[in-house]
């Protein structure tokens, strides 16, 4: 009777083991067979050389998507309407409606020694997508009689290179950095910031931005940032490189419940990046060289970035650029034989009484005798303005 019992328990047991076995067992042996290491999903968290900063779970919308900046060309090519158009003072506009110039004032220009003008320039080459824009600002002081005088001088100038579908691909911009000149800025123009964009298809791959020159042996700053979508067209990845550390944040979505999980890490070690086109990204957290190497999949190294060194985006850090000298020299007269102060006036103004003024924003140029005037000498002939040329303005 014992060893009915105890066959009878063994084969209970053995049934226990096909019955309960036979749910699970086959499919987690299939799975063990044929996974391999390179087939394991790579999870940020398990990364060692990642460390998690921040998690955020929210609300999300499934038909919004991350937009890419296009202000620059909305700004620049708005159309205006009629109704716009005539609440802008001191303003002209091309065929198109768009903004060619416009001119502003500060506050108490005819009675205030401290006001200025500002001057917007537009510049645009439809057939090239590119816009140049000129920023000039004119430190004005009162003169007589209602009137007032603007110094002129650029500030800034900027050019920008747009695609068909208005998306910004480049830019460099320069400003005036501060100098010893009669209104506190230097005659150069030095290289401020620039830009770059890579895309593909739709879809922003990669972005450059550098700035702040200012006519120093300073570096600048610059900041490198790569992304990465799913098959939606949702941004999975965002890596951000700048000078002072590596950010990955990472975006989940869930279909059904329109939620994203957003994750934030930081690189702490070496750490690379394979691409979908075959190409491999390096990233490195400290100051060895280089901080960012993207290789392609033959290869070929296609982009190297450094930590301490500036970005070779075809910037003359220390020269105005040869194409805006022509507008940096339109308020600036060449004397020539036989010129006198009261003839230059005449020619500018139609009024030969304001020799005085030339002479007075210029005597550091002519000297003490302002009947000597050489040939050669380059005057500034500033522009002058009474109360109607500020009615309307703000």
């Amino acid at each position: 009777m014992k060893r009915k019992k105890i066959y009878s328990r063994i084969w209970l047991l053995l049934l226990c083991l096909i019955f309960f076995g036979g749910c699970g067992s086959p499919v987690n042996d299939t799975a063990e067979n044929e996974s391999t290491e390179d087939d394991t999903p790579y999870t940020y968290a398990e990364d060692s050389r990642l460390k998690l900063m921040d998690h955020e779970t929210y609300e999300y919308d499934k038909d919004a998507s991350f937009s890419e900046n296009n202000s620059y060309y909305a700004q620049m090519n708005k159309a205006y309407n009629e109704e716009e158009k005539s609440g802008i003072c001191h303003a002209y506009f091309d065929e198109q409606d768009r903004l060619l110039y416009v001119l502003g004032y500060s506050p108490g220009i005819l009675s205030d020694g401290r006001s200025y003008c500002e001057e917007n320039v537009y510049q645009r080459n439809d057939e090239e997508n590119t816009c140049r824009y000129i920023y000039f600002k004119s430190n004005s002081m009162p003169y007589e009689d209602g009137y007032y005088v603007a110094y002129r001088y650029m500030f800034e100038v900027s050019d920008y290179q747009f695609d068909e579908e208005g998306r910004l691909h480049r830019s460099l911009s320069y400003r005036r950095d501060v100098g010893s000149d009669p209104n506190g800025y230097s005659e150069e123009l030095f290289f401020s910031r620039g830009y770059e964009a890579d895309y593909d298809g739709a879809c922003l791959m990669g972005e450059l931005q550098y700035y702040d020159y200012w006519g120093t042996n300073e570096v600048g700053a610059w900041e490198y940032r790569l992304y990465q979508y799913d098959e939606q067209g949702n941004r999975t990845l965002e890596v951000v490189t700048t000078e002072d550390e590596i950010t990955l944040c990472t975006y989940e979505y869930q279909e059904d419940a329109g939620l994203v999980d957003a994750y934030t890490y930081q690189v702490t070690e070496d750490w690379e990046l394979t691409c979908e086109d075959g190409r491999t990204c390096y990233f490195r957290p400290g100051w060895e060289s280089p901080a960012i190497k993207i290789v392609a999949e033959d290869g070929t190294v296609e982009k190297e970035l450094f930590y301490g060194k500036g970005m070779d985006l075809g910037q003359q850090h220390y020269l105005i650029p040869e194409e805006v000298e022509k507008t940096v020299d339109d308020h600036m007269y060449v004397v020539i034989p036989g010129d006198c102060l009261w003839n230059i006036a005449y020619k500018h103004y139609g009024h030969g009484e304001y020799y005085d003024l030339i002479y007075r924003m210029n005597w550091n140029v002519i000297g003490g005798d302002e009947d000597l005037l050489l040939p050669g000498m380059r005057l500034y002939v500033p522009e002058v303005g009474n109360a109607e040329d500020t009615i309307g303005s703000n």
